[in-house]
């Protein structure tokens, strides 16, 4: 829901996404998550065994914490990708820029490049968006909906992020950006 008004947000929560490290041989998965504060964070794990086990769950989104409204530490949408030279890759919004002129929203994208599983080592991120956007003005479809065509990938050493945007009133736009690790 929107740190303001509360106004719903399809988020796809229920959803996660996945990648496969083909050097390493190693799984990874994310997904919306409120064990570790209540509220929904980005959730990472990973198998090196095929699918059998897997890595205790961790957080992976460097959103402040903002005592005064927790709802702007959410971190919404996540996707993974893997690099050829085995650095992860995990993009997702948040509120952290938000105040009370709207529900001010950007993208970001949070990088690993070992040790994956102790959330320490998630310690570099990049803004996508050039300017924070009011998720209040995206299309209702069940909640405030930016698209279903969110994603990321990697190219060779970078990553290419396609996400939505609220431009005008009931209307999202969609947007590509190459980040470096």
């Amino acid at each position: 829901m929107t740190p303001d008004e509360g106004d719903g947000i399809r988020s796809g929560a229920i959803l996660f996404d996945v990648a496969v490290d083909s050097i390493g041989n190693s799984l990874y998965a994310v997904w919306q998550d409120a064990r570790f504060t209540g509220f929904d964070q980005i959730a990472f794990s990973q198998s090196s065994d095929g699918g059998m086990t897997w890595s205790a769950p961790v957080r992976v989104n460097q959103t402040p914490d903002t005592p005064a409204n927790t709802l702007r530490q959410q971190a919404l949408i996540p996707s993974i990708a893997v690099t050829d030279n085995g650095t992860l890759g995990v993009t997702y919004y948040d509120f952290r820029f938000d105040d009370e002129t709207g529900e001010w929203a950007d993208y970001w994208l949070a990088t690993c490049s070992g040790g994956c599983s102790d959330p320490a080592n998630w310690d570099h991120e990049v803004r996508l968006t050039e300017n924070s956007f009011d998720y209040a003005l995206a299309p209702v479809a069940r909640g405030l909906f930016l698209g279903d065509y969110t994603g990321l990938v990697s190219d060779g050493t970078d990553f290419l992020a396609v996400f939505g945007q609220a431009t005008v009133p009931g209307q999202s736009n969609m947007y590509f950006r190459r980040a470096l690790p």
